[in-house]
């Protein structure tokens, strides 16, 4: 083990490819069906977006009967997959660092019910709803599973993919890394917020190689 002792993973559009839940609870929501051609240009970006595009006016109460839909809907979570290559590089991760998982699910167990069905190597979850906006609550969780992974924030870095993961980490003293591939938010803005921005979940081994050569 090098420098670093522990990584910390979001979820959501991290290492899960959760856009046929989106599409799902805004085609329940807003009762209509969304044809895959166009679905397949919008998927990856953020509700109010989606929802212009789709001739709505993503007012407020829309915005959040949608994401209500997208985060308690229990059921539709069924229609998660791992991102391409997350399960295989976290598990080659895992038997070097100590792997935690914080997450803007509502609870720990819809979490540890993904990271099961699809073999991603189990580790200490914290869990909190966060809704759009509240990505700050992550700065406790991440304290609570510095704890739990018996960690402190130099020894660790986090993975996300919204600019809430990088700004949380940063005022826990974590240092982040943002994935773009499925966040909603362009790759230049994240730079702004994260320490560290790579394309891909499976660019991140390597990427680690040469984080630990770095003198900080």
């Amino acid at each position: 083990m090098g420098k670093f002792k522990a990584m910390i993973f979001d979820v959501d559009a991290t290492i899960c490819d959760n856009t046929e839940r989106k599409r799902r609870a805004i085609e329940e929501t807003l009762n209509i069906i969304i044809p895959d051609e166009i679905y397949s240009r919008i998927k990856k970006r953020g509700f109010p977006d989606i929802i212009r595009t789709l001739g709505f006016e993503p007012g407020k109460d829309v915005v959040k009967k949608v994401e209500e839909r997208f985060l308690e809907d229990e059921e539709l979570y069924v229609l998660d997959k791992p991102v391409e290559g997350a399960v295989g590089t976290l598990n080659a991760l895992a038997s070097i660092y100590e792997i935690g998982y914080v997450t803007g699910r509502p609870n720990e167990r819809l979490a540890l019910n993904f990271l099961k069905r699809y073999g991603f190597p189990l580790g200490p979850v914290m869990a909190r709803r966060i809704g759009s906006g509240e990505g700050m609550k992550k700065v406790e969780m991440f304290k609570e599973i510095l704890k739990k992974l018996n960690a402190s924030p130099s020894e660790s870095v986090s993975v996300g993919d919204m600019p809430e993961d990088g700004l949380a980490s940063r005022t826990v003293g974590i240092l982040s890394v943002g994935v773009a591939e499925f966040s909603t938010v362009e790759a230049d803005v994240m730079k702004n917020h994260f320490d560290y921005v790579i394309e891909r979940i499976a660019d991140l081994p390597k990427f680690l190689i040469e984080l630990e050569r770095l003198d900080f």
